[in-house]
């Protein structure tokens, strides 16, 4: 119910006998019961209020949590930059789905944009699946009413109850396999916190009465240990297990991100896209280091910054880099050349070295980032700057990576 834009009431779903309470008043569920969108009802102290169905942005930012949730304008940015398009149903049964991770579930706010970019690819649930889903949320959503200046709801002290992922009875079950079994797109979302991950679901499953459900598997555990196991539930892809790739994209967003790049690059499928979600610039770098350092079949494609006020994000420049005066005593050392240093040398117009010349850098291509070096290879440096050049503002970062295909000889072509 809204009665204006600081006036805003989010209600369970409506059941008789009861009641939604508010500060500004009360008004019966049986008032509300068969009135349709955009009808105005009178509280009890007179109070008119306006009936609409919440927006997903409405209802991400106005339901109970437990942490911060990502906001709708950082989670359709992901969902973007991701570049997800999907066909109604997989058109063959052998079609590999599309399948997404994401790394930290927290809220559940970015599992919810993610299911509703790669919704079109799965059946619908059937109503009993809806009805089981909506009771599990019924005990957990309760009424609140918040205004702009309230930037977070109070959640209950009671424990969270643990959400049936198997529903109530066999049949249930049955429904929940064999929607599974025929989806096109599926999300994979892993949280340690086993609170934080049976709160999410909640509060995806409260969705327009459920309109997701089957569209996200919710994990509890260690991300990296996760991979592992569905390594091991699906077996190799090969003889040799060349390839045991299954994710067509990923999300970490974990304060330790860098820990869990290899193993998630290792289930990324090839041109999918990684991307990495901190509040710190240096935990992007970070992961920038890690990658080059392993030799990791990445590329870094944007580094984005996210805050109020900016539309569409800010673009960084985060870029490995060597300087000039290092690669030429290599070149002095080791006569067997690098060609990029001849490259420069013909870019600065000449052999001989102006004073302050020292301080150039070389910046590596994408393809030098993930070359396999010689071992023991240093002397690189970051650069870290926006590239608009403005003042950075608070908001958090998106790296975002994609992976490249593995040659023989090398890690990428």
């Amino acid at each position: 119910m809204k009665q204006d834009s600081t006036r805003v009431v989010f209600t369970k779903p409506l059941e008789v006998t009861k009641k939604v309470a508010t500060k500004w008043g009360n008004i019966s569920h049986d008032s509300l019961i068969g009135k349709s969108a955009r009808d105005i009802v009178r509280l009890s102290t007179g109070r008119e209020f306006r009936l609409h169905f919440p927006t997903l942005e409405e209802y991400v930012t106005l339901t109970p949590r437990l942490v911060t949730p990502v906001y709708p304008a950082d989670a359709n940015l992901i969902v973007s930059l991701l570049d997800i398009h999907v066909s109604p149903q997989k058109s063959r049964p052998e079609d590999l789905p599309l399948e997404i991770l994401e790394a930290g579930t927290g809220h559940g706010a970015l599992t919810l944009h993610l299911a509703r970019a790669i919704h079109g690819a799965n059946p619908s649930p059937p109503p009993e699946l809806l009805m089981a889903a909506q009771k599990s949320t019924e005990e957990s959503l309760p009424e609140t009413d918040t205004s702009p200046l309230e930037d977070s709801l109070v959640l209950d002290e009671k424990p969270t109850t643990k959400v049936e992922l198997l529903m109530e009875n066999t049949a249930s079950e049955l429904t929940l396999q064999n929607l599974r079994s025929s989806r096109g797109a599926v999300i994979h979302t892993v949280d340690i916190s086993a609170k934080r991950s049976q709160h999410a679901e909640k509060v995806f499953r409260g969705f327009r009465q459920g309109i997701y459900t089957g569209d996200a598997d919710f994990y509890v555990g260690d991300v990296s240990k996760w991979i592992d196991q569905q390594f091991a539930l699906r077996g190799p892809d090969g003889p040799q297990q060349v390839d045991r790739a299954f994710l067509s994209h990923l999300i970490l967003d974990l304060p330790d991100s860098y820990k869990h790049v290899a193993k998630a690059a290792s289930a990324l499928r090839t041109d999918g896209a990684m991307i990495v979600f901190n509040p710190s610039i240096t935990q992007i770098m970070a992961c920038v280091k890690l990658i080059r350092s392993k030799k990791l079949p990445l590329v870094l494609d944007h580094v984005i910054e996210l805050g109020a006020g900016m539309t569409g994000g800010k673009e960084w420049d985060i870029r490995t880099v060597k300087p000039r005066a290092l690669l030429k005593k290599e070149k002095a050392e080791e006569e067997a050349v690098i060609a990029v240093g001849d490259a420069m040398q013909l870019e600065s117009g000449g052999s001989e070295e102006r004073e302050g010349e020292g301080e150039e850098q070389f910046e590596a291509s994408n393809e030098e980032q993930t070359k396999v070096g010689k071992q023991g290879d240093t002397g690189w440096e970051m650069i870290c700057r926006p590239k608009a050049g403005a003042r950075v503002v608070g908001g958090g970062f998106l790296g975002v990576w994609r992976k490249m295909k593995y040659s023989e000889g090398t890690s990428e072509k």
